[in-house]
């Protein structure tokens, strides 16, 4: 093994040594040089260098002169004949005049059509009378008004002449027009007269009703007056003898040890006591707003609380610690606290207890355990 390590080390600084040399000698790496191209060059002033380029420059052919021609002149253009004027016209005859047509008679407008007005609600109307006619001097078949003051009676009645427009002559003037006497179909007595238009309306409107007068407010009741009752001084007692006070003193003595005794009688003052359903809602609706750090200290920590109820539901006062079991006193007070928040924060409007049991719940004990919440 060591024998081929050796070969071949030897074999790679020959082989290596051999490539050094021949690098260093230079072994078939000779070349020929290139000819080199030599030109003969000769220093000239600016002058000669002018001269030069001015003989090697050829001439430009100057082209000959060749003879301009005249162009040949435009002919003149004839001129432009003078208008004619135009002859005068005619003269235009004056228009003869022609008769104005007859008039044409206006064709009557067509009749409008009848108005359908709404149907007007008027009150029932006694029938009108008959007119009665008016009395007159004469009687004639047909009825004649009476003529104007100023106008002349006359038996025939006259029509007004009436004036011709295209008549060229002067028209005398025309007679005055003569209205007929006043006639009437009837003889009319002189008694009769005409009769008065019937009354449709009421000459006179009832006056409307006043208001009505409200009663008078039944007068409020005079309170009667409470007697002030008499302090009557209570009677002298009489002197008692020594061995009758002895005996109330011992019946006195003996009463009041049977009522201290007698377990019923706070009982009944207090009213009855709570059921298991009512405490048991009360301690939810504290529980729900009751926050338990786990993990903490402080919920390992039994701590008890106290606080005072208005008949209102609502917390009196402050929660107060009775006790606290478990863990260090920081973990106390933070246990504490956080029963006193969910007291505070669950009341709102206040507890709903009942009523008539207020001497049990106006004072509440309640614990706080993380494992089981208990309430007294």
């Amino acid at each position: 093994m060591a024998q081929r390590f050796s070969t071949g080390t030897t074999v790679s600084a020959i082989g290596h040594l051999g490539l050094i040399v021949w690098l260093v000698v230079g072994w078939g790496l000779d070349s020929q040089p290139q000819p080199m191209q030599v030109t003969e060059v000769s220093v000239v002033t600016g002058e000669e260098y002018a001269a030069l380029q001015a003989a090697q420059s050829p001439q430009p052919d100057t082209p000959a002169p060749t003879a301009s021609v005249a162009p040949e002149p435009r002919p003149a253009a004839p001129p432009k004949p003078e208008p004619t004027p135009a002859p005068a016209p005619d003269p235009t005859p004056a228009p003869v005049p022609t008769p104005a047509p007859d008039p044409t008679p206006t064709p009557p407008a067509p009749p409008a059509p009848p108005e359908q007005s709404a149907p007007a609600t008027t009150p029932d109307l006694p029938p009108a009378a008959e007119a009665q006619p008016r009395p007159a001097p004469r009687i004639a078949p047909t009825p004649a008004p009476k003529p104007p003051s100023d106008a002349q009676v006359n038996d025939t009645v006259t029509q007004p002449a009436a004036q011709d427009a295209t008549a060229a002559t002067v028209v005398p003037k025309p007679a005055e027009a003569a209205a007929p006497p006043e006639a009437a179909t009837q003889i009319v007595p002189e008694s009769a007269k005409p009769a008065a238009a019937p009354v449709t309306a009421p000459t006179t409107s009832a006056r409307p009703a006043a208001r009505p007068t409200p009663p008078a407010p039944p007068p409020a009741p005079t309170p009667t007056p409470t007697p002030t009752p008499t302090e009557t001084p209570p009677p002298t007692p009489a002197p008692q003898a020594p061995a009758e006070a002895a005996v109330n003193d011992a019946v006195a003595a003996a009463l009041a040890s049977a009522q201290a005794s007698t377990p019923g009688s706070s009982a009944a003052v207090q009213g009855p006591p709570m059921t298991g359903a009512e405490k048991d809602a009360f301690r939810l609706s504290v529980q729900n707003c009751w926050n338990v750090d786990n993990g903490s200290q402080s919920a390992s920590v039994v701590v008890t609380v106290q606080f005072d109820l208005s008949p209102q539901g609502k917390v009196v006062g402050d929660v107060r610690l009775v006790s606290a079991q478990g863990g260090p006193q920081s973990a106390a007070d933070s246990a504490f606290q956080a029963a006193r928040r969910a007291v505070l924060r669950c009341q709102r409007d206040g507890y709903q207890l009942p009523a008539d049991k207020y001497e049990q719940w106006k004072q509440v004990e309640i614990t706080f355990d993380p494992s089981s919440m208990r309430l007294r």
